[in-house]
């Protein structure tokens, strides 16, 4: 008689070491950013394993020996109901084409699929068609419709910026916020910072992403094969995803920010033109500078690390910078000085 039990790989090392090799065996890499990890076993002989981050599920295999039976409807449903024990109502899942229709089975419905590469898919309570149903009502039917999907980690300038540049080129501006808390600053933080730093400007409306656009602390990339390129399949989902969103909103504009120093942006931009074009046209502008360097997020949380408080507000407008000097703010950037890492997160 097989059971699932809790396998503490963070804590101790043969488990990690056991879970890893069970991956390996499947051809499955193995990815630390899970919050929790459980396996199936019969007597002391791990048969299956499935972890959760948030309410997504990740790096689930199966012994040859046991697929086709009950081990892996055993293991998904064990997994949604501890995603929902955790007070999620949304359940997700990115898989190899080959797997869906083991989760359609169990109820999870395909949001958007890459080549051979990987599908999306969710079991919700209210899921995407819910999510397009909620921003409906912003679409304007009159006129040019633009987009930017931002995280904003904080709010910069440079941000601002790219959202004033659009205004400019199209009447109405949709400002997309990634919704997903995998960032030093909270999402209800970052959508207040846009919202605050973009009110001057009539024809912006700031609207959420739910959680139909990732970042790459949530996308998981342990089933690609080592020659795929993980933000060129990451970017052509996004991209799939943002197809639907700009058909429902009338966008028929994306701008995006200009990355010179980074590899993975521009293949990420390069994904989405291949995709989004020629319905929905790529505009690419480049980065504001000051200082003679780029304005960043990640340079206003480093600017934030070392104190350099000058620097910060030259970087960020003062609806942003208020904030960083409120109660709030200061416990935020506090968190970030005692633990440095964090402010290499999106």
């Amino acid at each position: 008689m097989s059971e699932i039990r809790r396998m503490h790989i963070k804590r101790y090392r043969d488990e990690y070491e056991q879970w890893v090799s069970f991956l390996n065996d499947a051809n499955i890499r193995h990815e630390d950013n899970v919050d929790y990890t459980y396996g199936v076993f019969e007597g002391d002989t791990l048969i299956a394993t499935g972890s959760i981050y948030q309410n997504i599920l990740k790096c689930i295999a199966v012994c040859k020996k046991y697929t086709g039976g009950g081990t892996l409807n055993q293991l998904i449903s064990f997994l949604m109901n501890e995603v929902l024990d955790n007070g999620y109502t949304n359940v997700y899942v990115y898989t190899k084409p080959s797997a869906v229709e083991s989760f359609k089975y169990l109820g999870f419905k395909q949001i958007a699929a890459v080549g051979e590469d990987l599908v999306f898919l969710e079991k919700a309570m209210n899921g995407f068609d819910r999510y397009l149903e909620r921003i409906e009502p912003y679409r304007k039917e009159t006129g040019v419709s633009a987009a930017i999907v931002m995280n904003a980690n904080p709010f910069t300038k440079g941000h601002q910026y790219l959202v004033e540049y659009a205004t400019m080129h199209a009447d109405h501006v949709f400002v997309f916020v990634l919704s997903e808390d995998a960032s030093t600053f909270p999402a209800s933080v970052r959508r207040d910072l846009v919202e605050k730093g973009t009110a001057h400007f009539a024809n912006v409306t700031v609207l959420d992403t739910g959680n139909y656009m990732v970042s790459n602390q949530t996308f998981p990339s342990y089933f690609l094969k080592e020659d795929v390129s993980v933000t060129a399949v990451q970017a052509t989902l996004d991209a799939t995803i943002f197809k639907n969103i700009a058909t429902v909103m009338n966008i028929t504009k994306r701008f995006v920010g200009e990355e010179p120093y980074s590899e993975a942006t521009a293949i990420y931009n390069q994904a989405l033109q291949s995709v989004l074009e020629p319905e929905i046209h790529l505009n690419i502008i480049p980065r504001k500078e000051i200082t003679g360097d780029v304005i960043s997020a990640s340079r206003v949380r480093k600017a934030l690390f070392e104190n350099d408080l000058e620097l910060v507000q030259k970087l960020v407008p003062t609806t942003t910078y208020d904030y960083l000097m409120s109660e709030d703010g200061q416990t935020l950037i506090s968190e970030i000085r005692n633990g440095g890492t964090s402010i290499g997160k999106i």
